[in-house]
């Protein structure tokens, strides 16, 4: 089973890559044929799998980073992760599933910080020969609205 310490440093560098806005480094930290899908909660309790934002594949997640670094015109802004306690749901040799909650927040220059995302997120971690990588990752939003100024990946 993958170490406890080896997931806690890797969701540090996980989320200090999107703090810091090393957006260029965030697919990386996920498997080739990766899901990734930030969904509201009443969509995900009802089974349905319409998302927010939806991902199949780490070049996918490259497109998202592309669309957000070049084309793509928005107020230059900060945003803060707050994972909560890592909770390992289950595991076998080469994987875990792990849950947390995650509030993310916002700076815009010229405002006051606000709460983008209340959220919780469901996490299949994997071991390759490079370390540790998310094979799937499930952000479950709690609010059925959410600012449009979510831009950034959670």
């Amino acid at each position: 089973m993958i170490d406890r310490d080896a997931l806690r440093d890797f969701y540090d560098d996980y989320y200090n890559a999107l703090d810091d806005v090393r957006l260029d480094d965030w697919p990386a930290l996920f498997t080739e044929d990766c899901i990734y899908r930030v969904i509201p909660r009443e969509n995900h309790e009802a089974g349905y799998t319409l998302s927010t934002i939806y991902a199949e594949s780490r070049g996918m997640l490259i497109d998202r980073v592309m669309g957000l670094t070049r084309t793509q015109m928005y107020a230059p802004r900060y945003y803060r992760r707050f994972p909560g306690p890592l909770r390992i749901v289950s595991g076998d040799a080469d994987s875990v599933r792990t849950r947390h909650n995650l509030l993310v927040v916002q700076t815009l220059i010229d405002k006051q910080t606000e709460i983008v995302l209340s959220a919780v997120c469901h996490d299949v971690v994997v071991k390759d020969n490079e370390g540790l990588r998310l094979r799937e990752r499930i952000v479950v939003f709690d609010s059925e609205m959410i600012p449009n100024s979510l831009i950034y990946p959670a």
